[in-house]
């Protein structure tokens, strides 16, 4: 498959603080509209954790990870990422690692493979945000599996370190805006950032309350990046990740971004490694 990839790693040099440090969950500051970023609650899909682990059972240390922190999709309670797009933007977040990539995998229903590509990674801890390509469509009402793994070891794949769950594309609902029209609202942001930063507000109340994951996440994403010290769309965030157990992620982990490239992924045995992480579950 050929496309562009795009693919971010977002961190600080200066980034301490662990997974092991929770936030108390703040109440939102008044505002001049009526907004809730509480995520609702999805039913049990027997989803693998979204906090990751080891390849090989019973390991105690994951070898590329120090200490106690671990890689964490953000994803809901239930690990399934919803979405309209069909190729959304993707989050996870990475602790310190001396990895020096991550591979991505996903696969249709069929256990067939749908898009494979390796990620340059930096030892620092922080979001990772991957968008699947232009020429990936995911199918309304499908549901695909998708792996995100630390390589800790080129020579021994059992040793990654990974995450996996599902993704589901659902039919646009009526209430929130299509893809289009919400792609064109994130590229004003950057030229109109008080005009539009209502209307994203409302648009990611609107998405959540649909329990539309993805878009939920990036609109979020983008409005913090964009407005840092505004302690409402901070609050939003915090609630937003509070209402999904997600609120022992460092909100500051979504600022300070550096972009890296991702690189082309040739059938190789790394490719047949992730694909063994894969088997149907």
């Amino acid at each position: 498959m050929g496309g562009l990839k795009h693919f971010t790693y977002l961190g600080g040099m200066t980034l301490t603080i662990g997974l092991t440090l929770a936030f108390a969950a703040p109440q939102l500051k008044a505002q001049s509209f009526d907004i809730s970023l509480e995520f609702p609650e999805g039913e049990d899909i027997g989803a693998p954790e979204r906090t990751g682990g080891g390849g090989q059972r019973g390991i105690p240390n994951i070898p590329c990870v120090p200490g106690n922190r671990r890689l964490t999709a953000l994803t809901p309670t239930n690990n399934l990422i919803t979405t309209i797009s069909p190729n959304p933007k993707l989050f996870w977040y990475v602790p310190p690692t001396t990895a020096q990539a991550a591979d991505f995998l996903l696969l249709d229903e069929q256990n067939q493979e749908i898009y494979y590509t390796r990620i340059p990674l930096t030892h620092r801890a922080g979001i990772v945000e991957l968008k699947l390509p232009d020429y990936i469509s995911l199918t309304t009402e499908k549901r695909y599996l998708w792996t995100f793994a630390l390589v800790c070891n080129t020579d021994d794949r059992s040793q990654d370190h990974f995450a996996r769950g599902w993704i589901q594309r659902q039919p646009l609902q009526t209430g929130i805006a299509p893809p289009e029209e919400l792609n064109t609202l994130l590229d004003q942001l950057v030229y109109e950032p008080e005009g539009i930063k209502k209307r994203l507000q409302e648009e990611g109340s609107n998405y959540a309350q649909e329990r539309i994951w993805a878009e939920t996440l990036m609109i979020l994403a983008r409005l913090y990046q964009q407005f840092p010290n505004d302690s409402a769309i901070a609050d939003e965030m915090q609630e937003l990740l509070t209402s999904v157990e997600l609120d022992n992620i460092p909100i500051n982990c979504w600022v300070h971004s550096c972009s890296v490239e991702t690189q082309d992924a040739e059938e190789t045995q790394d490719a047949e490694a992730m694909r063994e992480l894969n088997k149907p579950l």
